[in-house]
């Protein structure tokens, strides 16, 4: 069930993002972590490695932790942009996760699929300003 499905290149014919346009019948956003789409209330998480401000775990890809947004400071759910449509289920039918990984000096993409929220908890965690702060960590559990 852990179908991690790779990809060398984010553009063009055989890149991530035209199979997830594909998959998700959404145009995904390679710059933000969580890409709302209202229209389609789907929601694709992007989990790039080695962001030391954030505390994504996707060692299980069929239990995967992923961080809401927010760099510095406490993270706020309430966040109107990012945060609060993908926690609001009446706004986010579908959740899909995708990891952008260093492979060498190359950056390798990797389609982990559609998931759902099982839980979540509250932690300290450093922010991108080396404070630490509180962060929302996700349970998702692959559907």
């Amino acid at each position: 069930m852990n179908n991690i499905i790779h990809f060398d290149t984010w553009g063009g014919i055989n890149g991530l993002e035209q199979f997830i346009l594909a998959q998700t019948g959404c145009k995904p956003f390679s710059g933000a972590g969580i890409n709302y789409r209202k229209n389609e209330k789907t929601t694709i998480l992007k989990s790039v490695d080695d962001t030391y401000y954030y505390d994504d775990n996707l060692n299980d890809p069929n239990n995967v932790e992923y961080t809401l947004f927010g760099h510095n400071g406490d993270q706020d759910e309430s966040d109107r942009k990012f945060n609060e449509p993908l926690l609001n289920p009446e706004k986010t039918e579908h959740i899909y996760l995708y990891r952008v990984s260093t492979n060498g000096k190359k950056l390798e993409y990797l389609w982990y699929g559609k998931y759902e929220i099982i839980g979540q908890t509250t932690r300290a965690h450093q922010g991108k300003d080396y404070i630490m702060r509180n962060i929302v960590v996700l349970s998702l559990r692959k559907i």
